[in-house]
């Protein structure tokens, strides 16, 4: 069985209960995705996960867990004798015990725990007691007067369950932001659709291989909308170089993305849109061009990454996994990049210029 820990959950005060049995369901829903049979059960702020012990990697990456172990239910009176079965295999120099009794009505106290366990081990195994650096933890929690025992911690990726906060649109590309601001989306509780503003097989191709990434931390799989995008800035872009415009190409390509992924809002049901955007990382990322940009819909447009540096960002692609997917192959190059892009231009010039050219 895998014990799960959870933390903002547990701060939900009347509403607690509805996020604990939304991220069980999300966990039985995502293992039962990747071939697990499993069940739950929410006891005194634990999620219980009868399923396989490999299991508890898949679970680990649901939005809302803190922490996973896979863990073995031993009554008090087997303790000793599970333990030197159990310990065999490990051979640390150095260990601890950390007792959390969450039933405060078993009659001994954690640290009354921790010194009875921890005493039994050196006899049995000789190995030295470290409380402030030990090779291994053994670690039990007391519920309902029954002892979990574990010998593993995995962190979890934390936040809220998904599906909890609403759904949104994700404007999604191959490159490395995007992806990024889906995953912390998704942390607090937002259920995607993934929308590509396609532009070449190749893009696409990368796109769908950064998606199955993504899918490993959402409990359904991410749906994904395709929508052809070159056509549109190709004309846009014939249009502003013939009244001589072409450093407003940037700009127009991300406001009609904006533009055309409201649809989809509108069509799914969705409360907004998401995207990479990181203010001053690129010129179409200006304080000015993001509100020009935010012009294109009513819907509001949710940018997590706007404070992060490019640094801040790779590490959090780097730690769900993208990150190899975007360095794997030369980034997307656009045919109509102007050699000069607007920056700081205020937003009746940029009127002006949708005007000339019929957008």
């Amino acid at each position: 069985m895998i014990i799960v820990r959870y933390g903002e959950i547990g701060l939900k005060g009347k509403n607690r209960r509805k996020f604990e049995s939304l991220l069980a369901k999300n966990i039985e829903t995502k293992l039962k995705r990747y071939g697990y049979s499993s069940y739950t059960r929410i006891l005194r702020g634990r999620i219980f996960v009868y399923a396989s012990d490999e299991a508890a990697e898949l679970v680990a990456k649901c939005p809302g867990v803190v922490s996973v172990s896979v863990a073995k239910e031993v009554p008090y009176e087997n303790l000793f004798d599970y333990l030197k079965y159990a310990l065999e295999d490990f051979n640390p120099r150095t260990f601890k015990v950390d007792t959390q009794r969450i039933d405060k009505n078993f009659p001994k106290k954690s640290q009354e725990i921790n010194e009875e366990v921890g005493d039994f081990i050196v006899r049995e195994f000789g190995w030295k007691v470290s409380l402030d650096n030990p090779e291994m933890v053994v670690g039990i929690e007391v519920i309902n007067s029954k002892f979990y025992v574990y010998f593993d911690k995995i962190p979890g990726v934390g936040g809220l369950p998904v599906g909890s906060a609403g759904k949104l649109v994700l404007l999604i590309s191959p490159g490395i932001d995007s992806a990024v601001a889906g995953y912390l989306m998704m942390k607090r509780g937002a259920k995607l659709i993934a929308v590509h503003m396609k532009h070449s097989d190749y893009g696409e191709e990368k796109v769908r291989k950064t998606l199955q990434v993504l899918n490993r931390y959402s409990p359904k799989e991410i749906e994904l909308v395709i929508v052809e995008h070159q056509k549109v800035l190709k004309d846009i872009a014939e249009k502003l170089k013939r009244i001589k415009e072409e450093r407003w190409t940037c700009v127009f390509c991300k406001y009609t993305m904006v533009k055309m992924a409201e649809e989809i809002v509108r069509k799914k049901g969705a409360l907004g849109i998401v995207t990479g955007d990181s203010l001053g990382q690129v010129a179409s990322q200006t304080l000015h061009n993001m509100y020009i940009v935010s012009q294109a819909t009513k819907f509001p447009i949710y940018r997590p990454l706007i404070g992060m540096d490019k640094n801040e960002i790779e590490r959090i692609a780097r730690y769900i996994g993208t990150y190899d997917i975007f360095i794997s192959s030369p980034e997307e190059t656009c045919p109509f990049k102007p050699r000069y892009v607007v920056a700081q231009e205020k937003v009746e010039r940029f009127e002006n210029v949708r005007k000339k050219i019929g957008l």
